[in-house]
């Protein structure tokens, strides 16, 4: 925790450009990540007319729709962490946003799963620098005082995209087909990346940070990261436990079309319309919301921050089983929203504390370690576990069973959180008192 007075935290943010402009930069980054969140939500709409295209079991579905991505992501991920601690991010989020595009729009041209499966990976590979650049940016662009809401509203952008995946690719899926969505969702991203390399200029790295602000000396090595996580065990249980929220979310993503067209026999324009509007775009309004109630409990004690993570993750889990089982449509949507409103809200509050509770000039890829284990325990194996326990259980409505063990996760993450949080600021906390990571923040 850093011990500048608000004044000059906002000395420092202003030498990069004024109010108006970093909110301007904030902005074109939501564009960017909704992108990313767009294109990386869109196979979870498309999974039943793929299916049914290619004729394909649920857990090669799965490969598709969670494997393919999360692993291509998984093996790029602390690569591109490791680069953007050393390369200009501005240059090379812009090249990376034109790539995961490209491949997200081959999608549409794929003739069998093979090709399907090849270019998911390409968008994978291209996305996994996207986070590693973003949070350490947007942190060397606000200062620590408004970076929790900062980050929540950042993360507005993740429901902003599952919303267009849902509502905009289901509607071209049921009209024209699934390559067609892949070819439209993909579209918009190199337009965007033009106007974030045009517009967006480079922060200078840890400049709102003490004492001296900028970083001075190369970036770290990766054993050495690794070695100040395994030291700060706090660190530890905050990557694990958001690394299997994100396989909940992830997985929920995947599966709810199909959950919704199979057990309550919507078509796939009306599973689109609940994904897109009832959990996207509901979402929207989770990560700032909740996000500002975290900063300002935090004010009076920094341990609300990751309490109110992991009390939304209960209430996601109680809401996630009524969803499953409740027998009327409706009542099963409205669960469903409740769930993925409260879901939402763990990346901007954790990465937030992460990026506070972390050096600088190692904070790329402190988060490409996170999201390399968001995205291999996630997208790697969430979907496919789910498909393969479907087919277990009968395929067909019995993805409802699959998905209530998953949910036993949501029991574990918990659990991990309030560790984490008692690691980190002890079991109580007075006021003027200060914590961290080995003391030192």
């Amino acid at each position: 925790m850093t011990t500048q007075s608000d004044d000059e935290q906002e000395a420092r943010a202003a030498a990069y450009g004024s109010m108006r402009y970093r909110w301007y930069v904030l902005f074109v980054m939501i564009l960017v990540y909704s992108c990313h969140a767009m294109d990386r939500a869109l196979p979870g709409i498309l999974i039943e007319p793929i299916r049914a295209d290619l004729k394909i079991s649920d857990a090669q579905l799965g490969l598709i729709s969670g494997s393919s991505y999360g692993l291509a992501f998984a093996l790029s991920v602390l690569p591109m962490g490791m680069l953007s601690d050393r390369l200009n991010r501005r240059n090379f989020l812009g090249i990376l946003l034109i790539g995961w595009s490209l491949c997200t729009t081959l999608g549409g041209l794929a003739k069998h799963m093979g090709h399907l499966i090849l270019a998911r990976a390409g968008v994978g590979v291209f996305e996994s620098g996207a986070g590693s650049i973003s949070m350490p940016m947007l942190s060397d662009i606000f200062p620590p005082k408004s970076r929790t809401f900062v980050l929540g509203i950042f993360y507005m952008s993740a429901n902003i995209g599952t919303f267009l995946a849902g509502a905009v690719g289901g509607l071209v899926a049921a009209t024209y087909g699934w390559r067609a969505a892949f070819l439209v969702i993909g579209a918009p991203g190199i337009v965007i990346a033009l106007l974030f390399l045009l517009t967006v200029r480079e922060p200078v790295r840890g400049g709102l940070e003490e004492p001296s602000g900028a970083v001075e000396g190369p970036a770290p090595s990766l054993p050495t990261v690794l070695g100040y996580v395994v030291k700060n065990p706090a660190l530890a249980c905050l990557i694990v436990g958001s690394a299997l929220a994100g396989l909940m979310s992830i997985t929920m993503a995947a599966w709810m079309g199909s959950f919704f067209i199979r057990v309550h026999g919507l078509n796939i324009a009306q599973a689109g319309l609940i994904l897109g509007l009832g959990g996207g775009l509901c979402g929207v309004l989770s990560p700032p919301l909740l996000s500002w109630i975290a900063q300002q409990l935090s004010l009076r004690d920094p341990r609300w921050a990751l309490r109110v993570v992991w009390l939304a993750l209960l209430g996601a889990f109680l809401s996630g089983m009524t969803m499953l089982f409740v027998p009327v449509v409706g009542l099963a949507i409205a669960a469903f929203v409740l769930a993925d409103f409260l879901r939402s809200c763990y990346p901007a509050i954790t990465y937030s504390v992460l990026m506070t509770n972390t050096p600088a000039n190692m904070r790329g890829t402190i988060m490409s370690f996170a999201l390399f284990l968001v995205n291999l325990i996630g997208f790697g194996f969430g979907p496919l576990v789910v498909g393969f326990l479907s087919d277990l259980h009968g395929g067909g409505v019995a993805i409802r069973y699959a998905l209530r063990d998953a949910h036993v996760i949501y029991l574990v993450i918990i659990v991990l959180y309030i560790t984490g949080s008692y690691l980190l600021y002890g079991p109580k906390k007075g006021k003027g008192e200060e914590s961290g990571p080995s003391g030192r923040y």
